[in-house]
């Protein structure tokens, strides 16, 4: 899949797996009540960095090291960043990472 071609962002492999990502950091950073300033100054990278990974304008990938302190931070398994959103109607958001394990 060519995402240069779909976007204005540069390509990268598995890119939609990022943006996936970025949601998932977005939606536990806000559950915990904890803003991009202030996550960003505690895992010491710019807010809009944390801003372009959490929307879906992610242009290059990002570490497991990265991944690993943003979960510590929001006291957050990094597992969770992987399965589907929680649901308070009790339907589950799939997306397909079957193809990721």
């Amino acid at each position: 899949m060519n995402i240069e071609n779909e976007s204005n962002y540069p390509s990268f492999e598995n890119r939609d797996y990022y943006v996936d990502l970025g949601e998932h950091i977005a939606y536990y950073r806000k559950r915990a009540g904890v803003t991009q300033i202030e996550l960003a100054d505690r895992i010491h990278i710019s807010r809009s960095y944390l801003s372009r990974i959490e929307n879906s304008n992610i242009s290059q990938s990002f570490s497991l090291e990265l991944l690993f302190n943003i979960s510590r931070e929001l006291n957050v398994p990094p597992r969770y960043f992987f399965e589907p959103f929680p649901s308070p109607f009790g339907i589950e958001h799939h997306s397909d990472y079957s193809t990721l394990f």
